[in-house]
């Protein structure tokens, strides 16, 4: 109570304030006049007030069905906008905004515990106050009041939404553990909350007095500044702060006549509305719909890092890609698709929807895993965006009418094949004698691995290239080397490189390529040579050296090739083509696609940051848990 009455300090001291700078004003009312005002309103105006009412909380129920999208709550639609208007509408009257709104949507949303209520109602309320700041910035701008200093705040409101339409579309390093919402919700609740307060502010309007020379626009400007003080008071409706403020804002005017309208106002804008919100609350939540309502995709994020579930574990060992073992890095998610069952790798990013390399089966129909890939990400305000998928994926959607552009080249071999002899392997023939003459050995290493050299490799590596990579490209990671295949070459008994794979059924793929700094020129070459006997020796019908960008290309905009230089500076393409070219490998085409020529930038620009500053991961996570276990 004495926390809930400290609180209470603030918006008191603000009433206090401002009654006493507006004393003259609001000694000199005339409570007559205001009451006939009030009485005075006629049929056709509250008409038009309650018109204006219903879209206001049209918006006002949207937000809760936005941010159910948002935060994943699997509450559908309707029941969200039901339970969003109930919540505003008997909040807004009753006063305590969050804690009384997070009480009324326990009640009619009883899937959700009182936490996630309450981190509704702070979300929305998030959300509104800065969707109402950006509307009133650009408001005041067109409109100005007599507010100091009004038109630089606004400019600088507006410069800050513009900063953090930038950080959602180029997220830095630092703000890597943030979850910054897209470009498209942003853009949805701002318009939301356009249509809610000009909405309830023209509302008002058409209460006035019809001899009232007031404007609809400069009153609109007024009345959102108004609110905005009237929210910050914590007062219930904003009583007391909202009309002084508002009284101070329309100077020139006649006073009673706006508070007779304010007063009509409260009527059908919070008594009204409270009414229908306690009578949903009285009545209690609905029936819940079955869930064989929703769609059957969904997007589930991976525990037990990294040790996987029997039936994914199996998937990763049957998957036409070995590269599916990305998977217990942690950072992707599996997608399942119109059968409910684990069908692909995504990751939502930025503004994207992400899916990775092809199905996890060589027989899933693609046209229906895209229509459901495009259902999720909208629910998520996201678009969909195929990365480095193969032609059959790709096909697929061109058919669809996407946009689909070449992105990568994969370089294979047939391991029972490969022999280094003739013209086209000179240059690795070259290699592999430098790094035999300087008396490199390759071992395929058990489970007993050189953890703590192998550490100093990779940190080393990192610093010189910037940091891990991340996404599609591999990362160091103790907890995941287990269910890699390893190999290490050692001279003069010191690890001086070491190259691991993820191997399954059907594939070996080359994953991470680390050397000491100051080893023998070639080292590389022979681990990679060593692990392609290996997998002729285990049978292995296909050897993958891993997919390299396409790099620029000369018949296409310049934004796509600047971009492709970027991602070839980021992932060092130019040094890994030659690598992988020693080795005279096929190569396939990998594509890139999404919906729009905008969405397929905005993707590759995602793809890029994933990958040049991917999240943190714990290199151990079991010692970390065992640790704190004990």
């Amino acid at each position: 109570m004495r926390q809930l009455l400290m609180r209470q300090m603030l918006p008191l001291g603000l009433t206090i304030s401002l009654t006493w700078l507006l004393w003259d004003r609001i000694s000199s009312l005339d409570l007559a006049v205001i009451g006939t005002g009030f009485r005075t309103v006629s049929v056709e105006q509250w008409v038009t007030a309650a018109l204006f009412s219903v879209v206001s909380f049209w918006a006002v129920g949207n937000y809760d069905a936005v941010v159910h999208r948002l935060i994943r709550t699997k509450i559908d639609a309707p029941r969200a906008r039901r339970s969003g208007f109930a919540a505003i509408a008997v909040a807004q009257t009753v006063g305590f905004g969050v804690l009384t709104s997070a009480l009324v949507r326990w009640r009619l949303l009883p899937e959700l515990s009182l936490t996630q209520s309450l981190r509704m109602g702070v979300t929305v309320a998030v959300s509104f106050l800065a969707g109402w700041a950006v509307v009133t910035a650009l408001v005041a701008l067109f409109f100005p009041l007599a507010i100091p200093a009004s038109g630089a705040v606004a400019g600088l409101v507006l410069i800050i939404a513009l900063v953090l339409v930038g950080l959602s579309l180029w997220r830095p390093a630092f703000l890597g553990r943030w979850a910054i919402p897209s470009v498209a919700s942003m853009s949805v609740i701002l318009f939301l909350t356009f249509v809610d307060t000009v909405a309830a502010g023209l509302a008002l309007h058409a209460l006035l007095p019809g001899g009232m020379p007031i404007a609809p626009a400069p009153f609109v400007a007024a009345f959102l500044v108004a609110l905005g003080v009237g929210l910050v008071s914590g007062t219930p409706g904003g009583v007391g702060p909202f009309e002084v403020t508002l009284l101070a804002l329309l100077p020139g005017h006649a006073d009673e006549p706006i508070l007779g309208a304010v007063l009509a106002f409260r009527l059908v804008y919070f008594a009204i509305p409270a009414v229908i919100g306690a009578a949903l609350v009285i009545r209690g939540p609905r029936t819940v719909r079955s869930a064989f309502n929703r769609p059957a995709s969904s997007i589930t994020g991976l525990t037990g890092l990294p040790h996987l579930s029997t039936n994914l574990s199996d998937t990763i060992q049957t998957a036409p890609r070995a590269e599916t073992a990305l998977l217990r890095q942690g950072h992707l998610s599996v997608f399942n698709g119109p059968t409910g069952q684990a069908d692909a790798m995504v990751l939502p990013a930025g503004q994207s929807l992400v899916l990775l390399s092809d199905p996890f089966r060589a027989s899933q129909s693609p046209g229906p895993l895209l229509n459901c890939l495009g259902t999720q990400a909208h629910q998520r305000f996201l678009v969909p965006f195929l990365y480095k998928s193969g032609g059959r994926l790709a096909a697929t959607a061109r058919r669809a009418g996407w946009h689909v552009a070449p992105i990568a080249r994969e370089a294979w071999l047939d391991p029972q094949k490969f022999s280094p002899q003739g013209r086209a392997f000179r240059q690795l023939r070259r290699k592999l004698r430098k790094a035999e003459t300087a008396g490199v050995v390759i071992t395929q290493a058990g489970t007993d691995l050189p953890f703590a050299q192998m550490d100093a490799i990779s940190a080393q590596w990192a610093r010189t290239h910037g940091g891990e990579r991340g996404f599609s490209m591999g990362r160091y990671s103790r907890a995941t080397l287990r269910w890699s295949r390893v190999f290490l070459a050692h001279q003069n008994g010191r690890l001086v490189g070491f190259a691991t794979l993820h191997t399954n059924a059907g594939e070996w793929t080359l994953d991470l390529m680390r050397q000491a700094q100051g080893a023998p020129d070639g080292v590389m070459h022979l681990l990679v040579a060593r692990a392609i006997s290996d997998a002729a020796q285990a049978a292995c019908p296909r050897f993958s050296l891993a997919a390299v960008p396409l790099g620029r290309q000369n018949d296409e905009p310049f934004l796509h090739s600047a971009l492709r230089s970027a991602l070839d500076k980021i992932t060092g393409a130019a040094g890994l083509r030659q690598f992988k070219a020693a080795f005279d490998p096929c190569w396939e085409t990998l594509y890139m696609a999404a919906p729009t020529r905008r969405a397929l930038v905005l993707g590759a620009l995602d793809v890029m940051r994933e990958i040049a500053r991917p999240p943190r991961i714990n290199p151990n996570p079991e010692i970390a848990r065992d640790s704190s276990s004990s």
